[in-house]
This record gives structure tokens, C-alpha cells and sequence, in this order.
């Protein structure tokens, strides 16, 4: 424990991956900050009426101080989105908000203060060494930077999923689907309005469904608070991971959560680029239409793309894995859609059905 300590302390990485999250809060925050502006101006300041600080009532400011904090917020959540002061912006929008949340536990919400809280740990990340407004990127090596506060941010979601899967285990009402199947039941016109059928959600409601549901969601967290740390399971349990905020997504109201989680799986990639190959024949138009799907779809820069046709050996395209390995075909695309955040949903399935028709074509061939 004390040498992984240690090496989390030390480690230092290509910090493009904190860059890109880095420019997504910026974003989410802006979105908090303009909705939470929006709120102020269109109801009655919460000070004037009935609310619960969780700070003494003399430090809650009055609108006009209020109003301004938020106005605040927008502005610095712009610089964090263009690079521009992001790490100073982040640490100032992350206390700020916090304290804007103190005042009034009313309006306090846990994916509000996890979004501050992230955002406090990435202003400790080089996050501000890529996607810079008006700036010329940055060679890998003047990118290098220490990486230990990300490696927090990692912990920070174990133990969020620990504490929500613990707390569920522990409630006989979660454990056994009855708060689930209620959450499922009022959530059902908002999920069909998603575009979920409305008999998936009265099937989903249903005690014995709900109750299997349960104890999948609770096994799902308990075990992300581990698989996404060790290297066999990390790719599953980052796929398992995403299947399962984006059912949470479409059948509840979750507001920034999903996107928040999914943003900071990206944290979890191996801090370094271009460790993949794409390797095609420029000739080929199914070659040519992958190399450009790629250039487009590779948001974490984890592939070199090179027109080689020596190197193809008659396929149009070959990928070639981090170990080295190489493979065409579906299983290519599969390798594709694993390192692609937007096609990563298709990662496990396209590679269980490159799988299974490889070994089909081997079991014709023995035949």
C-alpha cells in the first residue's frame, strides 16, 4: 500500500486526457452556473423566504451579493472551458460554490457539490497544458505533469460508489427493490418522454423485476468501487460502468451526474497517446472511410493513423493494440470502439461477436 502511495505521489503523465475533462467542466459548470442564474432571477431569492442554512444565517448573503457569486461563477466557468487562468478558476468556482451551496440545504443536491468537488481536485491536475484559447499546442513532452491529484479524483468515485452501494446493502427497503420499484413507478411518464417503451418501465416496476434490479445496481457499484483499480477488469468494468449510467440516465433524473461520471471515466485511461495504430490501404475506400472515422472519433488520441499497405497484408485496415497485437475486420472495429469514447458502448458487444464468429469460421475450417 505504502509503495502504490508513493508511486500515485510520484507518477507523472502526458496530461492531454485532464486538459479535455478539464474543458468538459468547464462546460458543466457553465451550464450549473447559467441554471442556477436562471433560478435566482425567476423566483424568489431563497434568503427572503424560509430556508435552512447549513452555515450561521449571518453569513448568508443578501441577493444582490448572491446574484453576483453567480454571475461570478459564469465567468470563471468560461476561463476553465478556454484554459484561460483554468486552474486558479477552478479552485475559486469550486469554494465558491461550495459556499453557495451552504446556504440553504433546501437546494442542495449531491451532483452539485461532486461536480465543486472534482473540480477542486483538477485544479491540482496540469490541466491547464492542452485546448488552450489562442495558444499552440504543447510538444508530449512540455505536457508531462503530476498526475497524483487525478489519481484522487479516481479514489473520490470508488468512494462514492462504495458509499452508495453500502448504504443501499445496508437499507432492507433498497436491498429488496421497494425503493427502486416506487423511483421506477414515478419516473415512468419522464422515461417514456426518453423515449423508453412504457411497458419496459412497468415490467421494470414490477416488485420481483425491481427487486433483481436492486441487487444488480448495489453488486454494480460495489463492484465498480474496485474493477475500474485493477488492470484485468478495468476495460469491463469501464464498459459496465457506462451501460449503467446511461440506464440510470434515461429512467431517472439524475441532472449532470451521467455526464459528470462518464467525463471523469476518461481519467481512468492510461496517461498516454498514440500507443495504438491504425494502419490502412489508401486505395481502399472501406480503409480510407475507417481512418477518417478514427481522426474524428479519437477524442483521447490513443491511435497513430498511417496510410501503409505493405503493413496491411490484403486487409484494407489493421489495428494494432498497445501489446502489439494486430487484428482486421470486426474485431478491428471492435479495438476501435474500445479506445473511442463515443462508440465505447459497442466495445464489448462487437468484440463477443468477433469472438464467436472467428470461432465459428474456425470450427468450419476443422471441419
Amino acid at each position: 500500500m505504502t509503495s502504490l502511495v508513493r508511486r500515485w505521489q510520484t507518477e507523472e503523465g502526458d496530461a492531454y486526457v485532464v486538459s479535455l475533462v478539464r474543458v468538459v467542466f468547464g462546460v458543466f459548470l457553465l451550464y450549473s452556473g447559467w441554471r442556477e442564474l436562471m433560478i435566482l432571477l425567476g423566483l424568489t431569492y431563497f434568503g427572503d423566504v424560509f430556508h435552512l442554512p447549513i452555515i450561521p444565517e449571518a453569513l448568508v448573503p443578501g441577493r444582490a451579493l448572491f446574484m453576483t457569486l453567480a454571475l461570478a461563477q459564469l465567468a470563471l466557468a468560461v476561463l476553465i472551458a478556454l484554459g484561460r487562468f483554468a486552474r486558479p478558476s477552478l479552485a475559486v468556482t469550486s469554494v465558491v460554490g461550495i459556499f453557495m451551496l451552504l446556504c440553504d440545504r433546501l437546494a442542495y443536491h449531491n451532483n452539485r457539490y461532486a461536480l465543486l468537488l472534482f473540480s477542486l481536485l483538477l485544479a491540482f491536475t496540469p490541466c491547464d497544458k492542452a485546448f488552450v484559447w489562442r495558444r499552440a499546442p504543447k510538444t508530449s513532452h512540455e505536457r508531462r505533469g503530476p498526475l497524483w491529484a487525478a489519481r484522487l479524483a479516481q479514489a473520490q468515485m470508488a468512494i462514492i460508489y462504495l458509499a452508495s452501494g453500502g448504504s443501499k446493502l445496508l437499507d432492507t427497503d433498497w436491498r429488496d427493490g421497494r425503493v427502486i420499484g416506487d423511483r421506477l413507478t414515478r419516473a415512468t411518464m419522464m422515461a417514456i418522454g426518453k423515449g423508453v417503451p412504457r411497458a419496459l418501465m412497468e415490467a421494470l416496476s414490477d416488485p420481483a423485476v425491481a427487486s433483481a434490479l436492486a441487487k444488480l445496481a448495489i453488486g454494480t457499484e460495489l463492484f465498480l468501487t474496485i474493477g475500474l483499480f485493477l488492470p484485468r477488469t478495468r476495460a469491463f468494468a469501464l464498459w459496465w460502468g457506462v451501460m449503467f449510467h446511461l440506464t440510470i440516465e434515461v429512467t431517472s433524473q439524475v441532472e449532470l451526474f451521467t455526464w459528470l461520471s462518464l467525463a471523469l471515466y476518461a481519467l481512468f485511461a492510461v496517461p498516454a497517446l498514440g500507443e495504438r495504430a491504425v494502419l490502412y490501404d489508401p486505395a481502399g475506400s472501406w480503409g480510407s472511410f475507417v481512418a477518417r472515422a478514427v481522426r474524428m472519433l479519437d477524442w483521447l488520441a490513443r491511435f497513430e493513423i498511417r496510410a501503409d499497405p505493405g503493413a496491411v497484408a490484403g486487409h484494407e485496415f489493421v489495428i494494432v493494440d498497445r501489446d502489439g497485437t494486430r487484428a482486421a475486420g470486426l474485431l478491428g472495429v471492435a479495438l476501435i470502439a474500445r479506445a473511442t469514447p463515443l462508440l465505447f458502448p459497442l466495445s464489448i458487444p462487437l468484440l463477443v461477436l468477433a469472438r464467436a464468429l472467428s470461432s465459428e469460421d474456425a470450427r468450419a475450417a476443422a471441419c
